[in-house]
């Protein structure tokens, strides 16, 4: 007999005591049997294993820690999605407090910007290994059964290990269980819980056990971490979860003993149940309960004559039995025993002792007749006093019941038809959801929608069509209707100020890198780059606060001035936006903007003026990320410009492209052997004997072949490889001339090299490698070596002197400040730059002024050798000034060390 019969006949009250009698018996059967199987009964079964959780609660171990992406961190770093350097910090602080394993709870499968994506996979590197990023199955498609698997970008997963993050969820929406793993590319990957705890298995799952209660894990908000509030004290030794805690972030989860938990904790949980070696058993308990069912019905049976009192009371005593027995096996043993089947059959039981003893057909169909009044009654009441908008309807498409607050909103009564609603929206949505059944019978067809009313609220709504069970077929079905309406304005709002942050820059409150190259698309429009001349120096003197303030000036004057354009802050103190004016020359551009800044702006009531560079490229360049790099190649230009801005050339870019694989691939030139030296002959013009020779540094690049040093050495200067370069030069020179008969080597040192303050020491360690006297070596020094710090330079000077070797003043006459030194420096011999010789006879004032020098190196006491000499004439009248040595094509180009040695030098003696 069907459960709706049983209910029919008890309304009608036509059942007789035997009939019930054996209708519960077989219903208590079936329970046994069976009642594991339903789903109230199964929810009720995890809910008492919930309360024995709480009941028997136990504590973390402690060696876990979590770290808490809470609303205070995330309010305190002001943005979302975050930068990926704030996980950097995070892993160096963590690697510096002497943490065990490290699991960051985010999805890192999309690219950030490539300096952000960097940084942390630099941090990761630098953890050395010991940090676990998740990956997670996913559908492949919206409506697709098919799971792919979201990972972090290659980057960054080619410096962490892989653990499997997913929370599996149960029917009713709640966290019991935890894989310990599975097949990721086919190979197994362990799940977060699993790699924490150490559990080598990466197949099956388990039930989580949750009396380990997660207030007892150690827990720290992350922005602690960030300002030093906890280090190595609090985590010292301990395995570190990061995660989400935040609600708005939505790594929430229904746990059977909390309202909700974050997912970072569940898996902190699992690596718990693991560690404490708490692995949980169910049973089947089908044989237990129809044995009770059994012993049950015969106790009903036998003993009729005991009082209704002693019954329940044994009844009673027999649950809290089973329920004692259960504690104890789930808090010692943790086996997992449902209760809710057998307080089931004793409450059936109970029900068989009582109808023996009364008939209670009549008493059921009385108090089944007065419930279904007093439900209706309750019913209409909580509509009507509903706090959300509730409106029923039937399937005349009229209402049948609302509460005050839909009847408000939506301008119609009980009686009204729904098309009368106020808000068209809804009642469009009514029609859809009648059209989409197409007249047949379902058990439920529902729709949500949003909107906003005319005072800037805004509603969620919910409508549900019903069509009843047991409708006959051959008519038109009838239905009944629903719409819950509930004001959403606040998580609107707060919405809004989430996507606000994740697209503006927290400090100006413009746009940021990402939105704005989001939003430029493929428009003929101008790229403007604009950047703060001496930001930093601004900042250094002045203070971060000031520089701030110096920021927001800028913004706010640009946004002022241009409010309808696409303005945004790239990065620190570079700005850009969208110029619109269509066919104006670039010229025009940059002068408006530049004339934009002339006046002083105004920070913390001081009046400041600045100056700023520009850089423009067109928005039809490929793409926008290729623009942005356009206009930062123009940027870059500009900031050497006298004009103070530049437009993109695609010639620019391809030197400066050039610039930069020169400046990669001179990193590899030493190891190569790509560099190498040539020597120029150095002769005493009175004899035209070999005096020496000057090292010349070449560098053949295998694909481009002979790069020149004029390209070449700038570059390893303001890259710093320079150091590295002269420390070579100086010992090759000094190895090669070590093989010569006679002669010094004359080798150029950098500034950059020269204030190292090893220089003296390699220099020596050359020397004593190569066996070359200290007095065969001449180290050529620019003006530049020592104009920033005279003192120093002349004790490095000295010292060197003072070891033997002989020092000159390269490309004496070229600059600023030369005659100034020349009485303090320790100096052996001035070269005169070969721009005066070139010149020397063709120009009767450089002729004064070779002359003068020569003349001042005489009274100085300082040799002088010229450069550059490629002409008899030239080296005429050279010697005729008193000029002793000289250098050029006239006595040999540039060679090899072996050709030097072996090659014929005739005497140029005068005539």
């Amino acid at each position: 007999m069907k459960p709706a019969a049983v209910l029919s006949l008890l309304k009608r009250g036509s059942l007789s005591t035997a009939s019930l009698r054996a209708v519960l018996i077989v219903l208590m059967l079936m329970m046994a049997a069976l009642g594991a199987r339903i789903q109230p009964i199964t929810q009720l079964d995890q809910d008492f294993v919930a309360d024995r959780f709480s009941w028997a609660p136990r504590k973390a171990s402690g060696k876990f820690v979590f770290l808490a992406i809470d609303k205070l961190t995330l309010d305190k770093v002001g943005v979302w999605p975050w930068p990926r350097s704030i996980y950097a910090e995070a892993l160096e602080k963590l690697s510096a407090a002497d943490v065990g394993d490290i699991f960051i709870d985010v999805d890192f499968s999309t690219p950030s910007t490539p300096s952000e994506d960097e940084r942390f996979a630099d941090a990761l590197d630098a953890a050395g290994g010991g940090v676990l990023l998740p990956i997670f199955r996913q559908a492949a498609s919206a409506g697709s059964r098919q799971a792919s698997l979201s990972k972090p970008i290659p980057e960054l997963l080619a410096k962490a290990w892989p653990v499997f993050a997913d929370v599996p969820v149960d029917r009713d929406g709640v966290v019991r269980r935890f894989y310990l793993g599975g097949d990721a590319d086919g190979s197994p990957v362990p799940s977060a819980g699993a790699a924490l705890s150490g559990v080598s298995t990466s197949y099956g799952s388990q039930l989580i056990d949750f009396s380990i209660t997660p207030a007892s894990v150690p827990t720290y908000p992350l922005i602690d971490l960030l300002s030093g509030k906890i280090g190595k004290g609090e985590l010292a030794g301990r395995s570190i979860v990061l995660g989400a805690s935040a609600v708005e972030l939505k790594d929430i989860f229904s746990v059977p003993t909390h309202p909700a938990l974050a997912g970072p904790l569940i898996h902190i949980l699992t690596a718990e149940t693991q560690l404490q070696d708490r692995e949980l058993w169910e049973i089947d308990q089908t044989l237990l309960n129809l044995g009770l069912a059994a012993a049950l019905v015969i106790a009903m049976l036998r003993f009729r004559a005991f009082g209704l009192m002693p019954t329940s009371l044994s009844m009673l005593c027999i649950g809290a039995g089973v329920e004692a027995i259960a504690f104890f096996l789930q808090s010692r043993h943790g086996i997992l025993l449902g209760t809710a089947v057998p307080w089931s059959l004793l409450a059936l039981a109970w029900v068989i002792a009582l109808n023996e003893r009364i008939n209670i057909g009549e008493t059921l169909a009385a108090l089944a007749n007065r419930n279904a009044r007093n439900s209706r009654r309750m019913i209409k009441s909580i509509i009507a006093d509903s706090s959300d908008g509730i409106v029923t309807f039937d399937a005349d498409q009229k209402v049948s019941e609302i509460s005050a607050k839909a009847a408000s909103l939506l301008g119609i009564g009980i009686g009204d038809p729904m098309a009368a609603m106020s808000e068209p929206v809804l009642a469009q949505a009514v029609r859809q959801l009648l059209a989409k059944g197409g007249g047949k019978r379902e058990d439920k067809n529902s729709i949500t929608l949003e909107f906003a009313s005319g005072e800037g609220a805004f509603f969620e709504a919910v409508l549900t069509i019903a069509y009843p069970e047991g409708e006959g077929h051959g008519q038109e079905p009838a239905f009944g209707g629903s719409i819950v309406i509930r004001d959403i304005t606040e998580r609107k709002l707060y919405e809004q100020k989430l996507k606000h942050l994740a697209e503006t820059d927290a400090l100006t409150g413009l746009l940021n890198r990402r939105t704005f190259l989001d939003r430029i698309g493929e428009h003929h429009r101008s790229l403007v780059l604009l950047d703060i001349e001496r930001f930093s120096n601004i900042c250094s003197t002045l203070g971060r606060e000031a520089g701030d303030g110096l920021l927001k000036a800028v913004a706010n004057r640009l946004r002022d001035t241009m409010p309808d354009r696409l303005i945004a802050r790239i990065d620190g103190d570079l700005f850009a936006l969208l110029v619109a004016d269509e066919g104006k020359p670039s010229a025009e551009q940059a002068d408006d903007l530049l004339q934009l800044f002339k006046d002083p702006l105004s920070i913390k009531g001081a009046l400041t003026t600045i100056s700023v560079r520009i850089g423009l490229a067109d928005c039809n360049i490929v793409d926008a990320e290729s623009t942005l790099r356009a206009a930062e190649s123009a940027l870059d230009v500009a900031k050497s410009s006298p004009v103070a801005w530049a437009a993109y050339d695609p010639q620019m870019s391809l030197r400066q492209a050039r610039a930069r694989r020169l400046e990669l691939d001179l990193r590899n030139a030493l190891r190569q052997d790509e560099l190498f030296l040539l020597f120029q002959p150095q002769i005493d013009l009175a004899s035209g004997t070999f005096l020496g020779a000057e090292a010349l540094l070449r560098w053949k690049h295998p694909e481009l072949g002979l790069v020149s040093p004029a390209e070449f050495i700038p570059i390893a200067e303001t890259s710093g490889q320079i150091v590295d370069i002269g420390r070579w030069v100086v010992m090759r020179a000094c190895m090669e001339a070590a093989s010569w008969p006679s002669g010094t080597v004359s080798v150029n040192v950098s500034a950059l090299q020269f204030a190292q303050p090893d220089l003296e020491g390699d220099i020596l360690q050359a020397l004593s490698a190569s066996g070359l006297p200290a007095s065969r070596l001449c180290v050529e020094l620019t003006e530049s070596a020592f104009i920033d710090d005279n003192a120093s330079s002349i004790g490095k000077m000295q010292a060197l002197r003072s070891a033997g070797i002989s020092l000159a003043l390269d490309d004496f006459g070229t600059g600023y400040s030369s005659m100034s030194y020349l009485a303090d420096l320790p100096l052996d011999k001035l070269k005169i730059d070969q721009a005066f010789i070139r010149r020397l006879n063709r120009d009767r004032h450089v002729r004064q002024i070779v002359k003068a020098i020569i003349s001042l190196g005489h009274d100085l006491a300082l040799g002088i050798i010229a450069e550059g000499i490629e002409h008899e004439d030239e080296m005429e009248t050279l010697r005729q000034f008193g000029c002793e040595a000289g250098q050029g094509y006239l006595f040999g180009k540039p060679q090899s060390a072996a050709d030097l040695i072996h090659r014929d030098r005739p005497a140029r003696a005068s005539a």
